[in-house]
């Protein structure tokens, strides 16, 4: 049987009620880290703004990194831990300005990275990124080991990130686009024939097998993919995806989809953020549908687990505010000033979610990290928070909490979905 798996929480966020950092095990999570000091006043937006000084993006982003390395320091790693950062841009046409100096910060071996564009719309004004991430304890036996495609092109240059990087059973991989790093999407229909094939199919078909040759490396494929989110900037591009990750993903992993206002590379429809095991005796994948009602594939067939374990871990596919999977929990329509939708879905999500984790050997209090989306983030983030502050009066008992804004959910009348990962009690 696999050791028990103890948490250990750090400090709380400016302005944020919820942890810096939460510990499981050998691996620390931070919260989103905006570029704000601790009054929570966003930094560089007095700075003269001309051609001879640092751009906004260099001053933010050196803000944020500065921040976590703070941040793992107090927890108990460094950035030579660091096995993946989630990376939220405002614009992707700041992505260059913010690889400079990302590449001061991890200038050889680096971490797997996803980054994608959410639009204006995080909840300090005048932010132009939050980053969230994951770090290797200093004090794990585990070895962090990094990963990259043997036989296609080297990331590096182009990304500043690694396609994967391996610590213990867990392999966290780069969400990166079909790209082929040096002149853009390396595969698409023939220009001039528009009506063969699907962009979404062939993109699918080129970063999954990609995925597959880096993984072998260390004895796994996507089959034993445990935890993903699905970024797409037009969900209309969803079922071709999904066709294809079913073939690579027979039992898939717990699953987010959602809509992004924007990805770093020109054309790409999609990019797969995945967390792979690497089994063994004490860390077999096995899907779970206590606490439910539903199954994603028998409801609407669609390739996600509503719950996997391996070993300790717990892992959540995203939920929304629907007791079926078909529709969904809200507010009264006719009173629509009387009420916070935002609030009553909320309730309602962290009322469903605490029923599928306690039906799963686990807990909030053993919740190391929540991803939240928020389809209206500027309008709905106060009412949400609200509702978080409900579920945790004491900062330092919720999970690390990531937020990303997103265009879309999968289907219309949802506000919020919610991404729980877990350790057992």
């Amino acid at each position: 049987m696999a050791s028990k798996i103890s948490l250990k929480r750090f400090g709380t966020m400016p302005l944020v009620p919820v942890p810096r950092a939460v510990r499981a095990g050998d691996y620390i999570f931070t919260s989103s880290v905006y570029p704000a000091d601790e009054a929570g006043r966003v930094v560089g937006l007095d700075a003269a703004q001309d051609e001879v000084r640092p751009s906004l993006m260099e001053i933010q982003a050196r803000h944020c990194l500065e921040t976590l390395k703070k941040v793992f320091a107090e927890a108990g790693a460094s950035m030579d831990g660091v096995l993946k950062a989630d990376v939220h841009l405002v614009d992707s046409a700041d992505f260059y300005e913010f690889k400079l100096v990302w590449n001061e910060y991890f200038p050889s071996n680096p971490p797997a990275r996803t980054t994608v564009e959410v639009g204006d719309t995080l909840p300090f004004h005048g932010a132009r990124l939050n980053i969230d991430a994951v770090a290797l304890a200093s004090d794990s036996s585990l070895k962090r080991e990094v990963l990259n495609d043997p036989e296609g092109a080297d990331p590096i240059e182009a990304e500043g990130a690694s396609h994967a990087v391996r610590a213990g059973n867990l392999v966290l991989c780069s969400g990166f686009t079909a790209s082929d790093f040096k002149n853009g999407l390396a595969v698409g229909k023939r220009p001039g024939f528009p009506n063969y094939g699907s962009d979404a199919e062939m993109q699918a078909e080129y970063v999954f097998t990609r995925m597959n040759r880096v993984l072998k490396q260390v004895g796994t494929s996507l089959e034993e993919a445990i935890e993903s989110q699905l970024y797409e900037p037009d969900l209309l591009t969803f079922h071709d995806v999904d066709g294809i990750w079913s073939r690579y993903m027979p039992l898939p992993p717990c699953r987010s989809s959602m809509g992004m206002k924007g990805l770093i590379v020109p054309g790409a429809v999609f990019v797969p953020n995945l967390t792979v095991l690497v089994p063994d005796e004490e860390h077999q994948k096995q899907e779970s549908f206590e606490g439910i009602g539903w199954h994603p594939v028998k409801v609407r067939k669609v390739n996600f687990s509503p719950t996997l374990k391996a070993g300790q871990w717990r892992y959540f596919a995203g939920q929304v505010a629907s007791p079926d999977f078909m529709s969904h929990h809200h507010s009264p329509p006719g009173l629509p000033h009387h009420y916070s939708n935002i609030e009553v879905q909320t309730r309602f999500l962290m009322d469903m979610l605490t029923r599928q984790l306690e039906a799963n050997d686990t807990d909030w209090a053993h919740c190391h990290h929540a991803r939240v989306y928020l389809i209206e983030p500027r309008r709905d983030y106060r009412g949400f928070m609200r509702v978080w502050r409900e579920c945790f009066p004491d900062p330092v008992k919720s999970p690390a909490l990531a937020f990303v804004p997103s265009t879309g959910i999968m289907f219309d009348g949802p506000l919020i979905e919610i991404d729980p990962s877990c350790v057992a009690k």
